[in-house]
């Protein structure tokens, strides 16, 4: 199966990491949970409740936590995936290099206890 990401890894977790995400618009502001399903650098796989309306090119602002670090995060939807009761969403993330040394860290301890446990 041919999938249109390019980015060097992309992180996906046994069980999904809980967060919040905000969406943007002109005159309001809406949080709602979600779980992030996978993460990138510059990236995530999300699934929300379908108790928001969301649209291709939305900004939004993730945040969520791994380990040691919190991570925070605006970006934009890129793709969504509707279902009876909830959304994937695939995220694109604006990230500077502190994020992505940081998620790089979180990510390889967490595969290493992952590996231990198996």
């Amino acid at each position: 199966m041919y999938y249109k990401r390019n980015e060097s890894y992309r992180f996906v977790f046994n069980q999904p990491i809980e967060g919040k995400m905000t969406k943007r618009e002109e005159n309001s502001t809406v949080t709602t949970n979600v779980h992030i399903l996978d993460v990138s650098n510059e990236g995530a796989k999300i699934n929300c409740k379908n108790v928001i309306d969301l649209k291709r090119d939305t900004k939004i602002n993730i945040s969520f936590s791994l380990k040691s670090h919190s991570f925070h995060a605006s970006g934009r939807i890129i793709w969504i995936k509707n279902f009876h009761h909830s959304s994937e969403v695939g995220l694109h993330l604006n990230t500077d290099d502190e994020y992505k040394n940081n998620m790089i860290k979180e990510l390889k301890e967490i595969a290493k206890q992952n590996k231990k446990m198996n």
